[in-house]
């Protein structure tokens, strides 16, 4: 984690470059709004750009645009001008230099795992009323602050559509944000969106999970077991819930948290009358209230009151409709509201046949659609098509059929109309009802423009998730976009903006992936997706994907085709633990690949086989298959396949105690990935160095390589692979007689892995923290945390873990004195490591054999013991092993009256741990006395 001190100098810096652009504008005498006007930004989004909120540099892009309005209004020789210029662009860089040394710091737009994550959409501008409601939720979050004993409270807010429920419930949480410290999170639930069907709980709950920083890899598949993960993630935080457009009871009820001193806020048009919850029936607003919203949306004096009295009452008093017509009013300085009272009756005639709340808010639809030009008109129309999880430019232009300049020129416009909310900078949602009203208005001018404008959205959203997907995957495309459609598709200038940009647009390319019908654009999309799949699950959905892409293939019947699906099938697979069931899959692809003589996908088939034979512990198999897949690598030329590979032949090495060739191999990969620059492979082969140096007892290069790879990792925004080196941190720190640092390194790391949902890494850092609690004296603790780690490897069934904890744990009941229960545990190692062949692992078993036999008061059986020991580590190379079984023959030596042998031996222990750097050297020597 960046250090807390970070914090302050990110924060420092961001408010000083607010501060420069603030005094820009100052000195251009303009006013904010008219600022977030001319550069297409909201009001709240300038002022979080002048104030310095944020957690990464502002876009470069919008800095542009606010110092070129600026600029432009002040009244300066060019020279002057071009030093403000330059004034800011220094700034900005000295901002950008700060965040590449800190990375990213948490704020409310982006917090790093640990932090309070607040996912809560743009409050709203001129909110007005609801006085009584938000004094309620004021009350009750006062409740959960005080209560002495968990409390879950639960608003649902209900009303007609346009009352403003969504606004109020979005206001009011930002309202009591700071109430609620481990986060705010917002989700639509879309269950009246036009055109989609609404959120399943299970998607809803891998939702919720991810925003709290749970790894969706890890996720369990069924509802129930992601109810009881979120609930016991929740437990004894507290969290604001925003549960937005909810369908009904059944949506939400799995949502709500068990325990914990948290508010959820339920927003829906269905009274929630199952839920047990407090409801708060939003009416519209109160004439008084309507007014007053009226005339601060308006932004120009309103000088008509028996009309302004009017227009409210045609409005129903609705939020949405005032505000649609407010932003008329102000963007036609010669419109009075007298006039606005007559086109706002006239637009109502012609809508009879809705109710009077539905015909006041189609009213204002109405007018504000008649008077946009023909060709905005038609872009308004196909924008009403977009799934509506968010649209840019891009997107926007793919569904209308223009350039994207143009669809960025009208969305601004629309936005100043009241027609679509900007969500996010640049990114733009149509209220539900708008999204009815545009998609009832399709074809009235062209014969039938859906088909075209989907099909036009569809290759967008594919060709865009090919680029990111290839950037993922290589950190570089497998071929040149022309230069007419790259002007039409966004860029990504590396691999950390392709991801940014698929997250954004993630539930947008899943829902035109369920739209898509013909099996080439089936096929199409699960590929381009799968790089970003396999990096965020969940698995049970990405395996829905992959099956529904190998039948499409199989319906195409191209041999490449089948065999590229049934490659990614099999991945999936092996990454969600069914490891029989990828090897058939990926021998299926083997057998494919070989008769289209394609010998990259070969080789990347074989290693996909070789990781599931090596986590059954099948390793000779596996050794084979990577041996074949490094020598089809090379044979194609594929350098970054060649060192993918030998990552993990490097993992096979030193789980066959081969820690030469560990390291060697390793080494090997790391070279060719600084070569290609590519950062994740830089930091897995770092990962895995650091494995090998740790396990041939070289700690100060095993502590070298973590910090390396700790580094890329936090940079990456990559949680797993930092979770995993804080972890072997911890390991290295135990190795070395740091018992306290490696506690609280191993603590954090069990913390990341449970958060991440990851509990094989909670179990491997659990085993490690228990050693460390056991070197510190605090026997109960340690032992309650290797039985937890024991409980855990049992239910994933992992053999080396399952041998590991095992050993570990009878060490210490060894050392506590209750041998019978050890003696148990160190027979059902001994036998695991027989069958997995580990030769490290039975050296430690048969020390700890001896340890029990000399505690037993059989010190020749002891001595058997770490002779075994003994053999065994001088045959791996294994010095922190032959240390700890020259020790224990020194101790048999001295029960025995072999003082001479005895001092040779504890002599030549404390030499190795000397020579390593272990931390056990000087207790040791204390020990025998030589020192």
């Amino acid at each position: 984690m960046v250090p807390a001190s970070s914090d302050d100098v990110w924060r420092a810096a961001r408010q000083g470059f607010g501060r420069v652009l603030r005094s820009l504008r100052v000195e251009a005498n303009l006013k904010q709004g008219s600022v977030s006007a001319a550069i297409s930004a909201s009001d709240s989004a300038l002022s979080d750009l002048e104030r310095g909120v944020g957690a990464r540099p502002p876009r470069r892009d919008v800095v542009r645009h606010y110092v070129d309005h600026c600029l432009g209004a002040i009244a300066a020789d060019e020279a002057v001008l071009r030093e403000r210029r330059r004034a800011v662009w220094v700034a900005f860089a000295q901002l950008e230099a700060l965040h590449e040394q800190l990375g990213d710091i948490a704020g409310p737009e982006h917090a790093p795992p640990g932090g309070a994550p607040s996912t809560l959409r743009r409050d709203v501008h001129a909110f007005t009323g609801r006085v009584d409601e938000l004094a309620l939720l004021v009350e009750t979050a006062e409740q959960v602050d005080t209560a002495s004993h968990r409390v879950i409270a639960v608003h649902a807010v209900d009303g007609m559509p346009g009352v403003g429920k969504t606004a109020f419930a979005v206001h009011a949480a930002h309202l009591l944000a700071d109430r609620f410290p481990d986060g705010q999170v917002f989700l639509d639930l879309h269950g009246h969106s036009p055109g989609r069907a609404p959120v399943d709980p299970r998607d809803a709950l891998a939702s919720l999970l991810a925003a709290l920083g749970v790894n969706p890899l890890d996720l369990p598949e069924g509802v129930e077991a992601r109810a009881e993960l979120w609930r016991k993630v929740l437990s004894g935080k507290r969290v604001l819930l925003v549960l937005d457009n909810a369908a009904d009871h059944a949506q939400v009820e799995a949502l709500l948290p068990g325990e914990g001193r948290c508010l959820v806020l339920v927003t829906s048009r269905r009274r929630l009358v199952e839920l047990d919850v407090v409801s708060i029936d939003l009416a519209p607003l109160s004439a008084d209230e309507a007014e007053r919203m009226f005339q601060d949306l308006a932004a120009r004096p309103v000088s008509e009151p028996r009309a302004l009295g009017e227009l409210v009452r045609l409005c129903g008093r609705l939020p949405l409709a005032l505000a649609i017509l407010a932003a008329r009013f102000r963007n036609r300085k010669a419109l009075s509201v007298a006039r606005l009272v007559e086109e706002l009756t006239d637009a109502g005639n012609r809508l009879p046949a809705l109710r009077s709340g539905d015909r006041a808010v189609a009213a204002a639809f109405d007018l504000s659609y008649r008077d946009l030009p023909p060709r905005r008109q038609r872009f308004f129309r196909l924008l009403g098509l977009h799934p509506g999880e968010g649209i840019e430019r891009f997107a926007a232009a793919a569904v209308c059929g223009i350039d994207p300049d143009e669809a960025e020129a009208h969305l601004d416009a629309l936005h100043h109309e009241h027609l679509v909310d900007e969500i996010l900078l640049g990114r733009f949602r149509m209220h539900d009802l708008i999204a009815e009203y545009a998609r009832a208005l399709v074809g009235l001018d062209d014969p039938d423009p859906t088909a075209a404008a989907l099909a036009s959205l569809l290759d967008f959203y594919e060709q865009a998730a090919g680029i990111a997907g290839d950037l993922l995957a290589r950190g570089s495309r497998d071929d040149e976009t022309d230069t007419g459609a790259a002007s039409r598709l966004p860029r990504f200038a590396d691999a950390a903006q392709a991801m940014d940009w698929t997250d954004e647009e993630r539930a947008n390319l899943l829902i035109c992936l369920d739209w898509a019908e013909e099996p080439e654009r089936v096929v199409g999309f699960a590929l381009a997706l799968a790089p970003y799949l396999r990096r965020t699950g969940p698995w049970d959905l990405v395996l829905r994907v992959h099956h529904r892409a190998v039948g499409a293939a199989r319906a195409l019947g191209v041999p490449e085709v089948e065999g590229r699906t049934l490659l990614e099938l099999g991945k999936t697979e092996f990454y969600a633990d069914n490891y029989e069931r990828a090897q058939v899959v990926l021998r299926g692809a083997v057998k494919i690949f070989t008769e289209l003589g394609d010998h990259s996908r070969v080789a990347r088939a074989l290693m996909s086989l070789g990781q599931t034979w090596m986590q059954t512990g099948d390793y000779s198999d596996a050794e084979e298959a990577y041996s074949q897949a490094l020598a089809a690598h090379e044979q194609a030329g594929d350098v970054r396949g060649v060192a993918a590979v030998l990552v993990e032949l490097g993992t096979l090495h030193y789980y066959q105690d081969e820690y030469a060739e560990a390291v060697d191999t390793n080494n090997r990969a790391l070279r060719i990935y600084e070569e290609l620059g590519d950062h994740p492979g830089q930091a897995t082969a770092l990962k895995g160095l650091t494995h090998a140096f740790l396990f041939s007892d070289d700690y100060e290069r095993a502590h070298d390589a973590a910090t390396k790879a700790q580094l890329l990792f936090r940079d990456l925004r990559m949680r797993l692979g930092e979770a995993q080196v804080l972890s072997l941190l911890g390991s290295i720190d135990v190795a070395r007689g740091r018992f306290a640092e490696a506690r609280d390194s191993l603590e954090a790391a069990v913390r990341a892995y449970d958060g991440l949902g990851d509990r094989a890494g909670v179990a491997m850092a659990m085993i490690e923290l228990g050693i460390a609690l056991r070197h510190l004296g605090e026997f109960p603790r340690a032992e309650e945390t290797l039985r937890a780690a024991l409980a855990l490897y049992e239910e994933l069934g992992e053999p080396a873990g399952k041998a590991a904890v095992r050993r570990e744990l009878a060490e210490l009941l060894t050392a506590s004195g209750k041998l019978p229960g050890a003696l148990a545990l160190l027979d059902e190692a001994e036998a695991l490591y027989q069958k997995l062949d580990d030769r490290y692992g039975k050296a430690a078993t048969s020390s700890a054999y001896g340890a029990w036999h000399l505690a037993s008061g059989d010190p020749g059986a002891a001595r058997s013991r770490y002779a075994e020991a003994l053999r065994l580590a001088r045959d791996i190379a294994g010095p922190a092993e032959e240390a700890s079984a020259l020790a224990g023959m020194a101790r048999v030596a001295r029960a025995l009256g072999e003082h001479e042998a005895a001092d040779r031996a504890f002599r030549e222990a404390v030499a190795i741990h000397r020579r390593i750097g272990s931390g056990k050297a000087a207790g040791l020597a204390a020990e025998a006395g030589l020192e």
